[in-house]
């Protein structure tokens, strides 16, 4: 019986996050990564309160991440081929927040961001400042 609400939970799951595929295997990896790297980064002054707050932020892009894929679907749904542009989208823009997070926790750590990383995100950053001034 068990599996069958195992099987029952894990199809509405790949359901409502559009499968699951490369971005959103980064991204939770990137989410683990970065919340642990919080706790070291803020070890002696960890609150229960803090921590369920950065568990609540971790779930909230999950949701949009459901979100996205919820309106590729209706998109779909109604003749328009855009792709899973949507979701995508979101979720590297998820994980480029997640990276630099893990940048500013290694900062606290006392270990810089690497220089590529650092490199590639000024790069998306001056692109998203020119696509703003458009």
């Amino acid at each position: 019986m068990e599996r069958f609400f195992v099987s029952v939970f894990g199809g509405a799951l790949s359901f409502l996050i559009g499968g699951w595929g490369l971005l959103l295997t980064v991204l939770l990896v990137f989410n683990i990564l970065d919340f642990l790297t919080g706790m070291a980064a803020n070890w002696g002054a960890i609150n229960s309160k803090r921590g369920y707050q950065g568990i609540i932020k971790k779930g909230m892009m999950w949701v949009w991440i459901v979100v996205a894929n919820l309106i590729y679907l209706v998109l779909l749904d109604q003749g328009f081929t855009v792709g899973q542009i949507i979701p995508d989208a979101v979720a590297i823009l998820f994980i480029l927040n997640e990276i630099v997070s893990l940048g500013e926790n290694s900062a606290k750590l006392g270990l810089d961001m690497p220089g590529p990383v650092k490199r590639a995100l000024e790069i998306f950053n001056s692109h998203e400042k020119e696509g703003e001034s458009k």
